[in-house]
């Protein structure tokens, strides 16, 4: 509780030290843009033989794309999730395609839609579980700017795979019908 409510804090000052002139979001988007986000993210793998809960743990995002109308942009994500506890590793990575829509052209609150590849391990050093699949992703976020084409915002996404992966223990197949899904919560910082 203590790390949300830094977070929203700091979510706070930033948005009282952005500028305010909203034409310049518009202009921000032009041409080619990236950006890295850290956060907080929860897994959790559901299927048939499956006892898991929603794990959490520190997460990560990269991005770049373009603009092709003037409300929205394209591009590839990756994310990553890790997490470690008493020698067990967990590791959830996903390749996305994604697209962001600004409902107000210059407005800086983007809603984001994709489809993702999803690949999740978890390790002991002895045993491994191995699961993928694909899924949609969606998400929201609002972009605060910070000098001419610099931009920081918050963020929600979340992605869940289709029931249509295997659960693999130690490389033989234990179930089908697997789908992992990852909820984040971030601040990202993008380059336009």
């Amino acid at each position: 509780m203590r790390r949300l409510t830094v977070s929203l804090a700091c979510v706070a000052v930033l948005a009282s030290i952005a500028e305010p002139a909203a034409a310049q979001n518009a202009d921000r988007r032009n041409g080619f843009w990236w950006g890295l986000g850290v956060g907080y993210g929860w897994v959790h793998v559901s299927c048939d033989i499956c006892v898991a809960d929603r794990d959490a743990s520190f997460s990560g995002s990269v991005r770049a794309g373009g603009k092709i109308g003037r409300s929205v942009t394209i591009g590839g994500e990756a994310n990553a999730w890790m997490r470690n506890e008493e020698s067990v590793d967990e590791y959830l990575g996903s390749l996305s395609v994604i697209a962001q829509w600004y409902p107000s052209a210059e407005g800086a609150l983007y809603l984001k839609g994709g489809f993702a590849y999803v690949g999740y391990r978890i390790d002991d050093a002895d045993n491994v579980l191995t699961t993928s699949g694909f899924g949609p992703e969606l998400g929201a976020g609002y972009e605060f700017g910070i000098g001419r084409r610099l931009t920081i915002e918050p963020y929600l996404s979340a992605i869940i795979t289709l029931p249509t992966g295997n659960l693999t223990f130690n490389g033989d197949r234990q179930a089908e019908g697997v789908n992992v899904s990852l909820l984040q919560v971030g601040l990202g910082v993008t380059w336009h």
